[in-house]
């Protein structure tokens, strides 16, 4: 006993060795964009040290032993996150293919990412080199995919997420069938890092529920689609699903008659008679703002692919105050000058009557609420992980000056130094 008292307290002076020999970093005279008040405070000392913001204020940083970096002009806020991504999807790709993803995220300020299902193989070694230093990117946070047997019928495009895998389905890509064991499915996603459950499709409202009510019960996030077949919008919000997907998806609340589980067969039966122009998603929105859930919907992808008309269900979420997190579910393109996050709130903005500090909330302290994430990232604050974007420009006066970035900061180190 004595010997292992005496070993912790060797590491324990070890750990305060370390800790006392890292200087802070102190960012001096900042304009920090604080994303909860919705303002610009001047004049800011921010005091960075271990990973973690320690202190932020006025004067915070002097008499402080630290590296002085003047930051005079400079506008700091926290750092981005694409809050839907896929980076595991493509089998043809190695991880060194990945790791550039990664890295271009990071270099223009994206600070964590969610992907919303994918080879969780992949994933873990991913998030585990990020966190490890292998390699330079953001954090990962992923989810389960989970589905009913109806959604499978005819449908095998995530087959490549479980590639190699000696069973048809596995622990981040799940089947769930009536009377399975909704506790073990739980434990076996967690086991492989995941964040969170994304739910796909197959299940009514009535099955929604307890997996809702399990995920939740494990500490798992609840995200889905908008519409999961037969599951409608107001049935996937009324259930509970904490983080809903895709505006385009809202459609199927145009729908009178009640949708079958095989997605297919939906759009043969019904597609052309939904009126995209006139349709409601009144109910479905009021449920969602009612609950405290949050809509991603991904608007870039919905213009991308001609649906226009989603601009109008965005436009009347924001107007009654509904949580919109900003994500693209888009494959970056590595020859773009910017990911396509920036598009995204570009059209918040210029489509959907968004002020540029709505737009930045949404990427920053809604996203970081998707993720679960919301004590430690998404605010420029005491406590917070040291994630932060510096910029040479007001983004309250412009969005676009997002893309002015003088330096990007993770986890209390600054990319490229």
């Amino acid at each position: 006993m004595r010997k292992i008292c005496g070993l912790f307290a060797v590491l324990f002076v070890l750990w305060l060795n370390g800790t006392a020999q890292e200087k802070a970093i102190i960012l001096k005279n900042t304009n920090v964009v604080d994303v909860v008040e919705g303002n610009i405070r001047e004049g800011v000392d921010i005091v960075v040290k271990g990973g973690y913001i320690q202190a932020v204020g006025k004067n915070a940083g002097s008499g402080i032993d630290g590296e002085v970096k003047d930051m005079t002009g400079k506008y700091v806020m926290p750092g981005l996150i694409d809050a839907h991504v896929h980076i595991a999807n493509d089998p043809k790709e190695t991880q060194a293919d990945r790791a550039k993803h990664l890295e271009y995220f990071l270099r223009h300020g994206i600070t964590s990412i969610r992907d919303a299902a994918g080879d969780a193989r992949v994933l873990k070694d991913l998030k585990e080199g990020v966190e490890q230093g292998k390699y330079i990117g953001p954090d990962i946070y992923y989810a389960a995919f989970m589905a009913g047997p109806a959604y499978f019928e005819g449908n095998d495009r995530e087959k490549s997420m479980v590639e190699g895998w000696a069973e048809p389905f596995a622990p981040w890509m799940q089947c769930l069938r009536p009377g399975d064991d909704l506790d073990k499915a739980m434990r076996e996603a967690k086991e492989w890092g995941c964040t969170g459950v994304k739910i796909y499709g197959g299940f009514d409202r009535e099955a929604l529920l307890p997996i809702v009510r399990k995920a939740k019960e494990h500490g798992l996030q609840v995200w889905g689609h908008a519409t999961l077949f037969p599951a409608k919008p107001w049935d996937v919000a009324d259930a509970g699903v904490q983080v809903i997907s895709h505006a385009y998806m809202l459609e199927w609340e145009g729908v009178s008659e009640g949708l079958s589980g095989k997605i297919f067969e939906n759009y043969e039966k019904y597609y052309d008679k939904i009126d995209h122009e006139n349709m409601s998603v009144e109910r479905f929105l009021q449920t969602v703002k009612a609950k405290g859930l949050i809509f991603d919907p991904t608007l870039f992808l919905c213009m991308e692919n001609k649906m226009d008309w989603s601009v109008r269900f965005v436009k009347r979420a924001r107007q009654i105050g509904v949580k919109i997190c900003a994500g693209t579910d888009y494959i970056n393109d590595l020859n773009r000058p910017f990911p396509f996050l920036f598009d995204e709130l570009d059209l918040y903005v210029e489509k959907c009557d968004f002020y540029p500090m709505e737009a930045i909330f949404s990427v920053t302290r809604v996203a970081a609420e998707v993720l679960g994430i919301a004590d430690k990232a998404g605010a420029v604050e005491t406590g917070m992980q040291a994630d932060l974007l510096v910029l040479n420009g007001n983004p309250y006066d412009n969005i676009k000056e997002l893309r002015n970035i003088q330096m990007v900061m993770k986890r209390g180190k600054i990319l490229g130094e």
